[in-house]
């Protein structure tokens, strides 16, 4: 009996416990869930994940990544996030979400259509959420950005004409408005414009965090070595419009820099990231 308590005791203390947030309280829904899921499957190890209960937004979730609320969680890097957490380098998002579309005002596509230059579209106004790294980013070309707190929140401010434009990653912003449309009927997917900027989605943990550092890290090589991670992408409901309706080869692209990314992001393997090429 001592020896069978013995090994129960050592089997719970050896699963690995992981909170995710409950991210624009879409959970479960989310990609990043699905793609850490993945990671930790592909990883070996015993574990046990849940989603915290309260929707929460960005700004919010580095809070609760800094206070342990959370064990992990996934959003656009930055040297200043890099060095405040510790950092998982591996786009989950393959780089798209510096692959930048617009939600516009419907009224407002002939307006967009003339634009296709960085000077052209320094006459409108962007929209971004608060702690967003995109910001920075944006202003640094030259643009003017807005922010408010939660997508469903900038979704609306569209329809009201708040500001002229919401860039979203090119697999992201159909998916989202699909979410969001009753409440904002007239907004849409502008169809002729791509922003891009080298950018990526990363997952992030507490720096006191080095086993599901390591963990998922290793993981998500794995899932992308065995082709398990590019099915994940492939088949994910919100990555299901990028194959489908974004068009992006036939889109007028505007270049831009970002002045922010660290040396240990550009060492990042170039085979993590996307190109025109897997969508033939």
């Amino acid at each position: 009996m001592v020896l069978m308590a013995t090994v129960f005791s050592t089997n719970v203390m050896a699963q690995l416990k992981v909170v995710y947030p409950n991210v624009n309280k879409q959970g479960e829904d989310m990609f990043g869930y699905s793609a850490l899921k993945l990671a930790l499957e592909n990883s070996g190890k015993d574990f046990d994940l849940h989603v915290t209960e309260a929707g929460v937004n960005d700004a919010r979730i580095r809070r609760m990544l800094r206070s342990k609320e959370i064990s992990i969680a996934d959003f656009g890097t930055s040297a200043e996030f890099e060095q405040e957490f510790c950092p998982i380098y591996f786009p989950i998002d393959l780089g798209l979400n510096g692959w930048r579309v617009f939600l516009i005002h419907k009224e407002d596509r002939s307006l967009f259509a003339k634009i296709d230059t960085i000077d052209g579209l320094r006459t409108k106004r962007a929209g971004q959420g608060i702690g967003w790294s995109d910001v920075e980013i944006l202003e640094n070309a030259g643009l003017e950005v807005v922010t408010s707190s939660h997508i469903e929140n900038l979704i609306k401010m569209v329809e009201a004409r708040r500001f002229d434009y919401f860039p979203l990653g090119a697999n992201e912003a159909h998916s989202l408005l699909d979410t969001h449309s009753k409440e904002s009927p007239n907004v849409v997917v502008e169809p002729t414009l791509l922003l891009i900027y080298p950018f990526g989605r990363l997952f992030f943990v507490h720096e006191d965090n080095k086993e599901l550092h390591d963990t998922v890290e290793m993981g998500l090589i794995r899932s992308f070595e065995n082709g398990s991670f590019w099915n994940l992408f492939k088949s994910h409901p919100s990555n299901h419009a990028l194959f489908v309706k974004a068009n992006l080869k036939d889109r007028n692209q505007i270049l831009i820099d970002n002045p922010h990314m660290t040396e240990a992001f550009k060492r990042i393997p170039q085979k993590y990231f996307f190109n025109l090429r897997m969508l033939d």
